[in-house]
Order: structure tokens, then sequence, then C-alpha cells
């Protein structure tokens, strides 16, 4: 029996979370959501993930703050990819997401869900 991929979408934008979700569920994914960088963090040392989909700006803990806790993860396990979606972000801002973990970095209105699936699916290659 093939094992499905599982994506943690965090988000805490109600309906972002519900369209992401549903992109990857369609296409077969489990799909877990987190309302705010805490939570999703969390879910992380828990369980084994092959993709985050990480937004930048969140309560609890901001995207940059988790993304190095989550590299320490990613150090231990070898786990997840990194997507960071972010409603603005300026050269400088994608470098340093980047540089402390972030597989990739993408505008939030210059990018679709389907684009987030494809480039998730390359990832994964």
């Amino acid at each position: 029996m093939k094992t499905r991929r599982k994506v943690l979408i965090i988000d805490d934008d109600q309906d972002l979370l519900e369209i992401y979700g549903f992109k990857f569920e369609t296409e077969g994914w489990s799909v877990e959501k987190a309302e705010n960088g805490a939570w999703g963090l969390k879910r992380i040392k828990e369980d084994n993930f092959d993709i985050v989909l990480l937004d930048v700006s969140m309560p609890a803990m901001n995207g940059l703050e988790m993304l190095k806790e989550i590299a320490e993860t990613k150090r231990e396990r070898g786990v997840p990819k990194v997507l960071v979606l972010s409603n603005t972000a300026l050269d400088a801002e994608i470098k340093e997401m980047k540089a402390v973990g972030a597989d990739e970095c993408f505008i939030k209105v210059k990018i679709t869900p389907k684009d987030i699936y494809r480039k998730s699916m390359e990832l994964l290659r």
C-alpha cells in the first residue's frame, strides 16, 4: 500500500488554510492545519511531514522564528521541506529566510495553490 504524502499548512488566515488544504487533499495528500506558529512547531516535533507551508506573519511565533526552530528539527530528523508564504517580502528577507532553512519563498498574491502544489512536488523529487 502506498503511503500518502503529508503536508502541514501553518497560517493564521482560515481561508488560506482551507484553499491550500483543498488543493493538497484533491491530490491525495494527508493535510494538517495549524493557525499559529507555536501549534505548527508542536506538530512538526510530533509527526513527520513531507512539506510545510509556512506563513511569515502570524501570532504566537512568526515565520522567521519558526524557521530557526524547524532547522533544528530538520537536522535531527531530516524533514520537512519548507515553503514560506509571505504577504510582502523584500529580497533581504527572502535571503534571510533561505539562510535559516526555507526551501522556497513566495509572495502569496503572486502564486496559486496549483503553483504551490507543483513546487512542492518538485522539491520532493
